[in-house]
């Protein structure tokens, strides 16, 4: 256990929310997850770039209330632990989630849990409908925003712990002083942090930070 940890910061979707993902909700809710997949593949294969890929997306949702992609989102499932875990956690340190996904999401979870901070790409509204997307946060972002909390709390990043599951998160990893795999998603995920945390339970995590 680490004691000069000040601020956790998390991934959001696969860390405290269960399933696919933001990004993957919206489509399969808005029935756009086949059209969505030519974007993904795109970016992947680098033909266009992070931004060009949110805005892709997001223009498959243009027009739709927002009311609507609300609720959809805010139906995705807790991952199990949450409550526990987040309870614990609060009483010692400041909460941040760094999110690749909406932040519309990330809001609501931060509100939720009455956490410290929440960053993710923000939906833009024009007469309560879906106009576009702010994109704050790309595929190599999560550690300069990581800076950026830290700088606001007056620490350094090395007092700050992450937990991602998942490539984007190893730039969150690399700049945090103290890092945990959390059901990671692939091998380099596992190898870029400090311990790996197995299985869909966040309370795995208090072993470390609790």
């Amino acid at each position: 256990m680490r004691n000069d940890i000040k601020l956790v910061a998390f991934d959001l979707d696969g860390v405290l929310i269960d399933g696919g993902g933001s990004w993957t909700a919206a489509h399969n809710g808005l029935g756009t997850l086949e059209a969505s997949g030519v974007n993904g593949e795109a970016y992947f294969s680098g033909k266009i770039s992070f931004e060009e890929w949110a805005t892709r997306d997001v223009s498959l949702w243009e027009g739709v209330e927002i009311g609507k992609l609300k609720e959809i989102l805010f139906r995705s499932e807790l991952m199990p632990g949450i409550d526990d875990t987040l309870s614990v956690l609060k009483k010692k340190y400041k909460i941040a989630i760094i999110s690749g996904g909406l932040k519309l999401l990330a809001d609501y979870v931060k509100e939720l849990y009455g956490l410290d901070y929440s960053y993710g790409n923000e939906i833009l509204v024009r007469n309560g409908k879906v106009a576009g997307i702010k994109q704050a946060v790309d595929f190599k972002g999560k550690g300069k925003i990581l800076s950026e909390i830290a700088r606001k709390e007056g620490i350094t990043t090395k007092q700050c712990a992450a937990v991602g599951d998942y490539l984007n998160d190893i730039p969150m990893f690399r700049e945090a002083g103290f890092s945990i795999a959390f059901n990671p998603k692939d091998e380099s995920v596992e190898k870029s942090a400090d311990v790996v945390v197995a299985g869909k339970d966040l309370r795995g995590i208090l072993k470390y930070l609790g």
